[in-house]
């Protein structure tokens, strides 16, 4: 595939700054450039929050039924050009194009089509019943767009989470500037420049970039009223952080260290197979990856000895091969570090079961690929138990008793996701409920559908995302009380005041 050389997108034009410095893009299944983008700098957030200022009061007044009929009109974008955002999308992640066509694809189109039906039913104006006390009074609470919004998206799944941010902000009637991370901006500059020929100029806008510029850029401007950040959750504290000081509304998407538990009467292969998509989906590069498993003594080692042969059976290869059933690390300085934690729990003494090396895959020397590991024998004073590594790594524990297992599920500081495997999932609820995340799965994981919210717990992060209820973050409300009593001496209030005048 050519090189593609990308600018910003701002106001509705395309172009590259001139004075900018050019970020690599490079595919981590072969090493090869694919891609160059604008390192943007605190120049070119300042253009793009000043256009979608400037495109804010036109939006908003858009009535919301034809801003439903525009949503609808995106995936109709979309799927004019899937192909083409497809092989931008997977070129530069390591995203394997199977996924996204079974899964990232329709999920869009699902949560598009969501708000598209919804929109123009959602209540913008609410009315309160009306109170006798202190006299009658017509009351509206109008929900408001809060202004310019800055989206931050996440390097490993850019273009999904880069919608699940934009459409409801554009729904509730917000403009957007959009910061990609540098390493996988290009499928997001192709959608906004799509967009262009369907929404007004300076509505979504991108300002590609490092984020310790542009990124900081975005969140310190005084102009922007609200951040959205999907990313790691030492980044999330320093946003919260510089957003207090212009008081931003702000919903973090932050790491996790999913806990799954397997009760005694698990069924092995349900688990075995759930377990390891759990842990291995993206090579574990996504936030809600089950990669601490809580096993019961009495089907540890035959659950063990299964997911070890089916995260053997995996494949790595190119992500346009339909036969490719592994992803790579997504670039070189997060293969290092995952390589680091596998090192670390070598030395504190975990029990490696399989894999725990990096992985060569012929005709491609420089990928990026290592191979699914499993450690047993993990404790609670490892790295690998405690800390978010992002990689194709599954620290086991055994327990023998339930309450164990629920308690050091919860001993962590993350609370993203959850699960239990269980061959009776009515009574696992019960356990799934005193499990500290946003989401627990019975018998399942990574399942998400557009009808239900999305979010963490402790430092996972807050806020919720996804579903119809999504849009309330990126509304204010506005309560309106009028009086028609024209008597002074009738207002009961004012008589605390004007008693004898």
């Amino acid at each position: 595939m050519a090189i593609k050389v990308q600018g910003h997108v701002i106001n509705g034009e395309h172009k590259a700054q001139q004075s900018s410095a050019y970020i690599d893009v490079i595919n981590p299944a072969n090493g090869e450039i694919v891609a160059q983008t604008t390192a943007g700098t605190a120049e070119e957030v300042d253009k793009a929050v000043a256009a979608a200022k400037a495109a804010f009061p036109g939006w908003r007044s858009t009535p919301a039924s034809e801003r439903a009929a525009l949503i609808a009109r995106i995936a109709l974008v979309l799927g004019a050009n899937l192909e083409e955002l497809i092989e931008l999308e997977c070129s530069c992640t390591g995203i394997l194009a199977s996924r996204m066509a079974s899964f990232d694809v329709p999920a869009l189109m699902q949560i598009i089509q969501t708000f598209a039906e919804n929109l123009e039913d959602y209540p913008f104006v609410e009315y309160p019943p009306v109170r006798t006390l202190p006299e009658a009074h017509d009351v509206k609470v109008f929900k408001e767009p809060l202004g310019v919004c800055g989206l931050i998206s996440p390097w490993n799944a850019p273009l999904f989470v880069t919608f699940v941010k934009m459409i409801p902000a554009l729904a509730a009637g917000n403009t957007v500037v959009i910061k990609p991370s540098e390493s996988s901006s290009v499928a997001i500059v192709r959608v906004a420049e799509l967009l262009q020929s369907i929404l007004p100029p300076g509505v979504v806008n991108v300002v590609t970039g490092y984020g310790r510029e542009a990124g900081a850029a975005l969140v310190a401007h005084p102009d922007v009223a609200k951040i959205s950040f999907t990313g790691s959750t030492n980044t999330g504290r320093m946003i919260q952080r510089t957003a207090a000081d212009t008081m931003k509304r702000v919903t973090l998407e932050l790491g996790g260290k999913g806990a799954g538990i397997a009760l005694p009467d698990a069924p092995i292969e349900l688990t075995a197979r759930g377990a390891t998509f759990a842990f291995l989906f993206h090579a574990g590069q996504v936030c809600i990856s089950g990669t601490r498993l809580f096993i019961h003594e009495s089907i540890h080692d035959q659950l063990v000895a299964r997911m070890v042969e089916l995260a053997a059976a995996l494949k790595p290869g190119s992500q346009f091969d339909p036969q490719t059933t592994l992803a790579p690390m997504a670039f070189k300085t997060h293969y290092d570090r995952v390589m680091g934690y596998i090192d670390s729990a070598k030395e504190q003494g975990a029990t490696l079961v399989c894999g725990g090396e990096p992985m060569v895959v012929p005709d491609a020397p420089e990928s990026l690929f290592i191979q699914p590991t499993i450690f047993t024998d993990v404790t609670d004073d490892m790295r690998i138990y405690r800390e978010e590594i992002f990689g194709p790594v599954l620290s086991v524990i055994k327990y023998s008793d339930v309450d164990d297992a629920i308690r050091m599920a919860n001993d962590s500081c993350y609370g993203l996701s959850a699960g239990v495997w269980s061959g009776d999932p009515i009574a696992a609820q019960s356990i799934a409920r005193q499990l500290e995340a946003g989401t627990v799965w019975v018998n399942e994981w990574h399942a998400l559908t557009g009808d239900v919210s999305f979010g963490g717990m402790k430092q996972s992060g807050y806020g919720r995302e996804i579903n119809m209820a999504s849009i309330e973050s990126y509304l204010e409300s506005k309560t309106y009380l009028t009086s028609f009593e024209t008597d002074p001496a009738a207002k009961a209030l004012q008589g605390l005041l004007h008693q004898a005048v």
